[in-house]
C-alpha cells in the first residue's frame, strides 16, 4: 500500500510541476524560435504554430486537471479525456511529420475531413459519459476505442506511404544512404504510435503505477520532438531542392531524346575523368553546377536513360572503383575499410550491403577469390 502511495504522489508531483512546465516551455520555444522566411516553409511554419499551441493546451489541461477540476470528476472522465488527447495527438502528430517530408501536403480541406470524425467519436464519448454513465458509456467508450485503433492503423498506411515517396526523392538527388535523410521523423512517427498505443492502455488501466510511467515517457517524448522539430529550420537547407516544387519536372527535362542522350554522356564524363562518386556526400546539385545544368534536368536524363536513381547510378562507379582496388591489392595492404572509403562509400556496412548486392558476394570473399 505504501508502494502505491508514493507512485501516487511522484504521478502528482509530475502533474502538478514538472509535465506543465515543461510543455509551457516547450510550446513558447515552438512560437518564438526564429525560422528562415521561405516560402517553402510556410506548411512547416503553420505546423509549429499548430504543435505550440497543442503543447500550450495539453500543459493547461495538465494544470487544471490537478490544480482546478475536482479529482473526483476526473476520474470520472478519465477514459474519454484520454482518447480525445490520444486521438488529436495521433493526429497532430501524423500530419506535422507528413509536413516535413511533403510541404504542401496538408491543406484545409484534408484537416477538417480528418477532424470532423475525431470530434464526432469524442463528442459522443464526453455525452455518454456526462449524461449516460454505466451501460451506455461503456458501449460507446468500446466504439471509441476501435475508431481509434482503426485511426492509427490508417496513419501508420498514411505515413509509411509518405516516407517511401520521400525517400524515393533523396535517392534522386543524394548519393549516400545516410546525410540528410531526416531518420529522425520517421523514429518520431514510429514512437509517437508507441505512445498512443500505451495511451489506449492507459485509457483501459487508469491507475497511478502505469500514469506515472506514461507520463515520463510523454514529457521525454514530447521534449525530444520538439527540439527535434524547432531543428528542422536548420536541416532543411539540407533537403530543400530535393523536395520543393516536385511535382514541377517537365520545365527542367530535356524535351528531346537526343537531349537525354548528350546530357547523359556530358554526366558519364564528369563522373569518369574526376571521379566524382569518391566523395562520400556527393549530391546531384554538385554534378549541376559543374556542367551548368539544372539539378532536375539530371535527375530525370539518369532515371530516364539509366532506369535508375541518382544513388544507384553513383554507387555502379564506387562498386567498379572498388572491384578496382580490391584487384590491384595482391599483398592485402589496404584494409576493407580504407577501400570502402577510397571508393565513396560512407561505411563498412554500407559498403558490404552495395557491393554484395551488385555482385552478389561481399568485398571479403571478392577479395579471396582474386
Amino acid at each position: 500500500m505504501g508502494y502505491i502511495c508514493t507512485m501516487e504522489q511522484l504521478y502528482r508531483i509530475l502533474d502538478a510541476f514538472f509535465a506543465p512546465g515543461i510543455l509551457a516551455g516547450m510550446s513558447v520555444c515552438l512560437f518564438f524560435l526564429y525560422i528562415p522566411p521561405k516560402a517553402a516553409l510556410r506548411n512547416y511554419r503553420m505546423a509549429r504554430y499548430v504543435m505550440g499551441t497543442a503543447y500550450l493546451f495539453y500543459a493547461i489541461c495538465i494544470y487544471m486537471e490537478y490544480h482546478v477540476f475536482n479529482a473526483e470528476d476526473i476520474d470520472t472522465l478519465a477514459r474519454p479525456i484520454i482518447l480525445f488527447v490520444a486521438c488529436f495527438q495521433a493526429f497532430l502528430f501524423t500530419y506535422t511529420l507528413i509536413t516535413l517530408i511533403r510541404l504542401n501536403y496538408v491543406t484545409l480541406h484534408k484537416v477538417l475531413l480528418e477532424v470532423t470524425p475525431i470530434v464526432i467519436m469524442t463528442g459522443a464519448l464526453f455525452v455518454a459519459y456526462m449524461l449516460y454513465p454505466g451501460a451506455v458509456a461503456q458501449w460507446v467508450f468500446w466504439l471509441s476505442a476501435v475508431f481509434y485503433v482503426g485511426l492509427l492503423v490508417r496513419y501508420v498506411v498514411l505515413f509509411t506511404g509518405e516516407y517511401r515517396r520521400y525517400e524515393m526523392q533523396m535517392d534522386n538527388f543524394f548519393s549516400d544512404e545516410d546525410s540528410r535523410r531526416l531518420h529522425w521523423v520517421k523514429r518520431s512517427f514510429f514512437i509517437s504510435l508507441a505512445v498512443g498505443v500505451l495511451a489506449l492502455v492507459y485509457a483501459l488501466l487508469p491507475i497511478a503505477p502505469f500514469g506515472l510511467v506514461f507520463m515520463v515517457i510523454v514529457i521525454i517524448f514530447y521534449t525530444a520532438f520538439g527540439v527535434r522539430f524547432i531543428n528542422y529550420a536548420l536541416q532543411f537547407q539540407w533537403i530543400e531542392t530535393a523536395i520543393t516544387n516536385d511535382n514541377a519536372l517537365t520545365d527542367d527535362m530535356p524535351q528531346q531524346v537526343e537531349g537525354y542522350m548528350e546530357l547523359m554522356l556530358r554526366v558519364d564524363a564528369l563522373m569518369q575523368q574526376d571521379k566524382l562518386y569518391r566523395k562520400s556526400d556527393l549530391s546531384i546539385n554538385d554534378i549541376a553546377e559543374r556542367l551548368g545544368e539544372r539539378a532536375r534536368a539530371i535527375s530525370s536524363t539518369i532515371s530516364t536513360s539509366r532506369q535508375m536513381n541518382f544513388k544507384t547510378y553513383v554507387n555502379e562507379f564506387r562498386v567498379l572503383e572498388a572491384k578496382r582496388l580490391l584487384d590491384e591489392d595482391k599483398e592485402n595492404g589496404r584494409t576493407i575499410d580504407a577501400i570502402a572509403s577510397e571508393s565513396g562509400f560512407t561505411g563498412r556496412t554500407n559498403f558490404y550491403r552495395v557491393f554484395k548486392r551488385s555482385q552478389g558476394i561481399s568485398p571479403t570473399d571478392y577479395r579471396l577469390r582474386h
